[in-house]
């Protein structure tokens, strides 16, 4: 039996972060978390995601290479970036959906997974309408 709910990555460097938010999160969708940005590649390259939540000073700031890397796929996942500092308009204007300044409270991160994805699904309807 496959997991038809939606995919969400966690990439953060703090255990307990990745752990809050996973108990949160998988309630409602099928959560993958790491603390590596290389393993994250390693998921990226394997399956696709509906959302990536991001520390971008994850692992020495390479999570800002990392948000690049993302939206060069394909298919690019809507990114929610959450980090201490506010580099809102860096992050973005590289192409995130959201930029949240920690501490997220997992509640409201998983509010704004569910906001992220209906907008996406919105724009997804109206593509798919044919023009009268």
């Amino acid at each position: 039996m496959s997991d038809e709910r939606p995919r969400v990555l966690v990439v953060d460097e703090d255990p307990l972060a990745l752990e809050l938010y996973r108990r949160e999160l998988e309630i409602d969708y099928a959560v993958t978390v790491t603390l590596s940005v290389e393993e994250t590649r390693r998921f990226l390259q394997e399956m696709a995601f509906d959302v990536v939540i991001l520390e971008p000073a994850s692992n020495e700031d390479e999570g800002w290479n990392l948000l690049k890397e993302i939206f060069s796929l394909v298919a690019p996942p809507a990114v929610i970036l959450c980090s201490v500092e506010d580099e809102r308009k860096a992050g973005l204007s590289q192409g995130a959906q959201v930029f949240l300044v920690k501490p997220v409270l997992p509640a409201m991160l998983h509010t704004t997974v569910q906001q992220v994805l209906a907008v996406r699904s919105n724009l997804s309807n109206r593509r798919a309408e044919p023009n009268p």
